[in-house]
């Protein structure tokens, strides 16, 4: 058997893979701070109890080292910064591990088990805590020198001032701004901005990227009318004779552990 994980910045998902399917998904929160590292490494030992595993892999946020799993930038994990967490979670079991970047880790899940499917070049989206993209190819992770950064894109917003995509739409920055949880606001006007943000950063990235379909998944899309994204990206100035469809992702909040089972089978 092998492990996989999805790390994320408020919660962690373990399971059990022989390759063809996930058992045994168990869930708990991710501690932030600077001992968040030692216990990931607790709660898998007793996750595993004994079980032995010949190898494991999964995503984390943030920009990372792929080889030795450290931390370069992880806003949403203050504590686990410098870290080198593939490393260690691989000496704690002694085993290989693979570890990459939980956007482009979800993302292959939704390419070759979820709503990606039949498609060759799939981008996804996730607007959550924070926002990023992956492009997948193939059904694999491209290649990047530094990582995908979707959400640090600039676009103008209400203001007229240039913020990044994930100022304006992320969960974490609105709950700073307004005090309250994305799921605790109602005004109307914050949600048609949303998708109006959204869809601005959607032209550029489609643009750049050249996707057959975007998929979208993370917590804030239960909130966003993904229609309404795609109404407002039909209004911006055309390049393409039609703009790839856009859907909402399949796997939820296992999208991170299919994807993870994906990569094992790549290796």
């Amino acid at each position: 058997m092998k492990l996989v994980f999805d790390i994320g910045a408020t919660t962690t998902r373990l399971a059990l893979t022989d390759g063809k399917s996930l058992q045994n998904i168990q869930r708990f929160e991710t501690e932030t701070g600077a001992k968040g590292v030692e216990m990931l490494l607790e709660q898998v030992e007793e996750y595993l109890d004994g079980q032995k595993i010949s190898e494991a892999a999964g995503g984390m946020p943030g920009q990372l080292d792929s080889d030795s799993g450290r931390l370069v930038h992880t806003p949403n994990l203050p504590g686990w910064a410098g870290q080198r967490v593939g490393r260690q979670i691989s000496q704690h079991l002694d085993v290989p591990v693979t570890i990459r970047n939980d956007t482009e880790v979800v993302g292959l899940g939704e390419a070759i088990h979820g709503a990606g499917q039949g498609h060759r070049i799939v981008v996804y989206i996730t607007v959550s805590t924070g926002v990023n993209g992956a492009r997948i190819v193939d059904g694999t992770i491209e290649s990047s020198s530094r990582g995908f950064e979707m959400g640090a894109q600039l676009i103008i917003g209400s203001d007229g001032k240039m913020h990044q995509l994930e100022e304006l739409t992320g969960g974490a920055a609105l709950e700073r701004k307004f005090g309250k949880p994305p799921q605790d606001l109602h005004d109307a006007r914050l949600w048609r901005n949303e998708t109006l943000y959204l869809a601005n950063g959607l032209y550029n990235t489609i643009l750049h990227w050249s996707p057959d379909i975007v998929v979208m998944g993370g917590s804030m899309m239960l909130d966003i009318d993904i229609s309404e994204i795609a109404t407002r990206l039909r209004r911006l100035p055309k390049v393409y004779e039609s703009w790839p469809p856009l859907v909402r992702s399949r796997l939820g909040d296992d999208g991170g552990l299919y994807g993870a089972m994906a990569l094992l089978k790549q290796k």
